[in-house]
């Protein structure tokens, strides 16, 4: 299949091509998993809401009409249902950072799905470095940073109901704090991909 549109792919998918929709899936996947992964900290978590995300998904893009929105939808789809297991399973405190069982965070599966061996040691360590920067941010400057990843700050604005010039100072000042830290903490880590 060429390269379409989530607007082109939706419009197939609605006329019964449901190849449309698992080009959607190929395309957001990581990233909304990703996403749900810094919120939960919880790589089995994540693949579940992940995967009962598109689900819903799924079953509601029949009836959905604002395809020039579908990338907001579908973060903002699985924002709610993180939230929503969070309440279902008691848990108040939501953490925003992420490291699995093997030590390697949302940084490193963003940055390289399967890290070199001779690589591995250095991203752990670095995404460790950052990983502790960004848990001394508030929740908010850590969503912020984690939407930018996938998201432009209209795309954020839109699915957050906030004017873009409130979200820009925020991520500047959430990045600004960011880069102060990992320069007293860790400097080396700071010049390497801060500057």
């Amino acid at each position: 299949m060429k390269k379409l549109s989530d607007s082109e792919l939706i419009a197939l998918f609605k006329k019964g091509n449901n190849e449309a929709f698992e080009e959607l899936v190929m395309r957001y996947q990581s990233h909304v998993y990703s996403y749900v992964l810094s919120i939960t900290k919880n790589e089995e978590s994540s693949q579940d809401i992940t995967q009962d995300a598109f689900i819903r998904i799924f079953k509601k893009l029949k009836n959905y009409n604002d395809e020039n929105k579908f990338k907001n939808w579908i973060f903002t789809l699985a924002r709610n249902m993180t939230m929503d297991y969070y309440r279902k399973n008691g848990r108040k405190n939501i953490p925003l950072e992420t490291q699995d069982e093997e030590g390697f965070s949302m940084i490193d599966i963003l940055a390289d799905k399967e890290p070199q061996p001779e690589k591995a040691a250095a991203i752990k360590s670095e995404s460790e470095s950052v990983n502790k920067a960004l848990s001394r941010l508030t929740a908010e400057e850590r969503e912020l940073i984690y939407l930018k990843d996938s998201m432009t700050f209209k795309e954020i604005a839109e699915m957050q109901n906030k004017p873009i010039g409130t979200l820009l100072s925020k991520f500047n000042r959430a990045l600004g704090k960011l880069k102060k830290i990992l320069l007293e903490t860790e400097p080396e880590v700071y010049y390497e991909y801060m500057r």
